[in-house]
């Protein structure tokens, strides 16, 4: 019964995050509104707050009727509401050189993580359900994902959970019938444009077919039991990270320790030293698998390069494994190329392209900052920022046309970066290098070395700051 799995996932969500409310991330569709209910039932039943938050990316006509539905519906089930908007996302999605989906999903989660910034004690719910899963799964498979993809959706993340990745949708089909609950049909399901649209019309028919009842819970179950084993490796990772040096542009491990190792672990510490490293683009489980065979057996010290994309290039040494910055790729301006870096979370960083490192430090307590003016609005290689106000994943990237933010020392007033650079006498290949740290919205943080946005300066308020610490590499004479 898709109540009692719900039930089962919820009292572990509770019981690991310590909410003593939960949020339903509501779109109004079929899947939403069956975890509504649900969740309204299990409400009841324990005695938990519930309510409802819904985002309106404003991307098609009925966008508006949607959100009016929803709101109706919290209303008349006395839950609490709140509702999001999104303004231009295709204009955003422009700017930064992203697909709509893709900036869709940055603005949402966006959304979220500024709701739970603000309730501390709140679990939020999203309707994910099994049929999604194995719909991922599938997909990951056919780009060649390694274990990282092939997990699909978490569970649990933060204090987002998907209650649901157990239940089918023809399950979530069947209550929605049988309890008459209302709910809006998105157009866009029913497009063959879309690669997921394609694998849940074509290719997951077949798939029952051939797998029989319950195939879609089994392969479901498989994610989940592969996300467990994959914190196993994780925690492993961590242990391990020590023997991991940084060098100038990039990272640095001993030939030998590697070759020494669990050779199931050497594509996620390669895969790690990638990302860590200034990766512009994800690296494919196959390539991963051809830098393991060049890494070679024990005492092999036969030297070979492998070039990963963006400048950054894989070398095996005779002693040593490095993944670094070597090419220095420009534009007629003398500019770099476009490149694009996510961070995730705090740690160190190595840029795209050679240009530097950025070390990314939480700070608790005010008395623990760091000894400089934290309002400077010259030049500067260092910044705290109030850890409030900025939401993960963070992004470093060079300047798009059409970016704007709010320059420290000028109260809140925007500006062009262009005029900015201007203004700054920045010369034509300057403009196009320097990296700028966005937030996952696409806010500009900082521009790095030159000025922090006023939007997320420290003030008197603040109590958790992330500082941020940007080393340039000199360029070659």
């Amino acid at each position: 019964m898709p109540l009692q799995r719900l039930t089962d996932s919820l009292s572990r969500f509770l019981a690991e995050t310590g909410a003593t409310e939960i949020w339903v991330a509501c779109s109004g569709g079929l899947d939403s509104m069956a975890l509504l209910a649900l969740l309204k039932t299990f409400s009841e039943r324990v005695s938990i707050p519930v309510g409802v938050l819904h985002f309106n990316h404003n991307l098609r006509p009925e966008a508006r009727a949607e959100e009016l539905f929803v709101a109706a519906e919290a209303v008349r089930r006395g839950l609490p509401l709140r509702v999001g908007q999104a303004q231009n996302l295709k204009g955003q999605a422009q700017n930064q050189h992203i697909s709509i989906e893709t900036a869709a999903r940055r603005v949402r989660y966006a959304f979220f993580q500024r709701f739970l910034k603000g309730r501390r004690l709140a679990l939020l719910v999203t309707a994910h359900h099994a049929t999604d899963q194995v719909e991922t799964i599938f997909m990951n498979l056919m780009r060649g994902s390694g274990l990282r993809g092939v997990k699909g959706i978490p569970q649990l993340r933060g204090r987002i959970g998907r209650p649901l990745l157990q239940v089918t949708r023809a399950e979530l089909a069947n209550y929605v019938a049988d309890q008459g609950i209302a709910y809006r049909e998105d157009p866009s399901n029913s497009s063959y444009e879309f690669t997921r649209n394609r694998v849940r019309l074509e290719l997951l028919p077949v798939i029952r077919k051939l797998g029989g009842p319950g195939v879609e819970e089994r392969i479901a179950g498989a994610g989940l039991r592969l996300a467990a084993d994959l914190k196993l490796v994780d925690a492993q990772l961590d242990d391990l990270w020590q023997y991991v040096k940084p060098v100038k542009s990039g990272l640095e491990i001993e030939r030998l320790w590697l070759q020494k190792s669990q050779a199931a672990l050497l594509p996620h510490i390669l895969g790690r030293m990638i990302r860590r490293g200034g990766a512009v683009n994800q690296v494919p489980a196959r390539v991963l698998d051809d830098l393991c065979n060049l890494v070679g057996s024990s005492g092999e010290r036969r030297e070979s390069r492998y070039d990963l994309g963006g400048g950054l290039v894989f070398r095996a040494l005779p002693a040593t494994i490095r993944i670094s910055i070597e090419e220095k790729l420009s534009r007629p301006d003398g500019g770099l190329p476009e490149y694009q870096l996510a961070l995730p979370d705090c740690g160190l960083y190595q840029l795209p392209h050679g240009i530097g490192t950025l070390r990314v430090v939480r700070v608790s307590g005010r008395e623990n900052l760091p000894e400089f003016n934290l309002q400077k609005n010259k030049p500067q290689f260092s910044e705290v920022v109030d850890a409030e106000k900025l939401i993960f994943p963070l992004e470093i990237r060079n300047r798009r046309p059409g970016d704007r933010f709010q320059p420290l020392g000028m109260q809140g007033s925007s500006i062009k970066l262009k005029k900015f650079f201007v203004n700054r006498q920045l010369s034509r290949a300057v403009r196009a290098s320097l990296p700028l740290l966005l937030d996952c919205e696409g806010k500009i943080i900082w521009v790095l070395g030159e000025r922090l946005d006023h939007r997320f300066r420290v003030t008197p308020q603040s109590r958790n700051f992330i500082k941020f610490q940007f080393e340039a590499h000199p360029k070659p004479a």
